[in-house]
């Protein structure tokens, strides 16, 4: 069961987690993606966007 609580910008996640992947957003195509081994295909995943703590801009 998936509890999810969001409140004042902190997420509160209670599920059994198997793995945390820090990761880049990469482009591909007309969207783009996160990089994962590939013993995660087929398995549910929450993709949490951080807001950015410096002004970078994103590389195209």
């Amino acid at each position: 069961m998936t509890k999810m609580n969001i409140l004042s910008n902190k997420v509160h996640l209670e599920e059994e987690i198997e793995a945390i992947i820090d990761g880049e957003v990469k482009k591909i195509g007309n969207g783009a993606m996160v990089i994962a081994s590939k013993k995660y295909i087929g398995k549910k995943a929450y993709i949490i966007i951080r807001k950015s703590l410096s002004r970078r801009t994103a590389k195209v």
